[in-house]
């Protein structure tokens, strides 16, 4: 009774798609056409086939592909940094001429080379592409490892550049100004690479550009007195720390590679 009730109370569209639900659950099972069924296991096979052989994309290829994504855009503004280096140098060659002012400059500068490769790796945080990136075919660590090859082509091909306008537009001997701009780079890229293998994006960023910062403050406003690393009598000392710091460097790259929990620390 209860049934037939609420049969009865149900709209007539209801009542139609439950007859005609009730009329194909009870039909007969259709015929199976043989030639039919297996024309569709073989194409079945051959799509499985085809998908098993199919090539994968190397990493190479991968990289090649991040150099529209990002690298033109990174390369680009770096291009205009040197630039604006170069008439930097050019226009202020008088005051330049104090070693330590000349020391203190390509010293701030390296470290801002340093500094324009942190937003691009502030990216996927920024736009919240963490759990997307850690899904892909290529994981977050091969994508972080993309981005900084990229960045290090960039980075040293500006440091490059402007080794050769200090060298064009100075009197700075050669190996003065490789030392000046390769001991900051690597003190300002070993403390970022080691906040990249240890904190999370928004706390690595923020120490980061903190970090940098200090470090461009400190050297702007030390007293000549107190530079005791611009001296030239230092230089066997300035190159000592650099080979320590290429081993830092190498150790945290190694570590944020291999060990470092970074996938997990892009999704906290």
């Amino acid at each position: 009774m209860k049934n037939k009730r609420f049969i009865s109370e149900m709209p007539d569209g209801a009542i139609n798609m439950e007859q005609r639900l009730r009329q194909s659950l009870h039909q007969p099972a259709p015929a199976v056409n043989d030639a039919h069924l297996r024309a569709t296991i073989l194409r079945s096979r051959k799509e499985v086939l085809q998908r098993q052989n199919r090539k994968r994309i190397s990493f190479a290829r991968f990289l090649g592909k991040q150099i529209p994504l990002i690298g033109w855009k990174l390369w680009g503004f770096q291009a205009v940094f040197l630039l604006s280096v170069y008439g930097v140098l050019s226009d202020f060659s008088d005051y330049l001429k104090s070693p330590l002012h000349l020391a203190k400059l390509l010293f701030c500068l390296s470290v801002v080379v340093v500094m324009t490769a942190l937003p691009l790796l502030y990216r996927s945080f920024r736009y919240q592409m963490q759990e997307i990136e850690a899904a892909a075919r290529f994981s977050s660590v091969k994508l972080l490892l993309a981005r900084l090859i990229v960045i290090s082509i960039g980075d040293l091909s500006l440091l490059g550049g402007i080794l050769l306008a200090a060298l064009a537009k100075t009197s700075l001997s050669a190996d003065s100004a490789v030392i000046y701009l390769c001991l900051p780079f690597l003190l300002s890229g070993s403390g970022c690479l080691f906040m990249l293998g240890h904190l999370p994006p928004g706390r690595f960023f923020a120490g980061s550009l903190f970090f940098c910062f200090a470090l461009i403050l400190v050297t702007a406003v030390l007293p000549g007195q107190y530079a005791l690393l611009f001296h030239p009598s230092f230089s066997a000392v300035r190159g000592i720390l650099c080979v320590l710091l290429s081993v830092f460097c190498a150790h945290q790259f190694r570590y944020l590679i291999k060990t470092s929990s970074y996938e997990e620390m892009q999704i906290i």
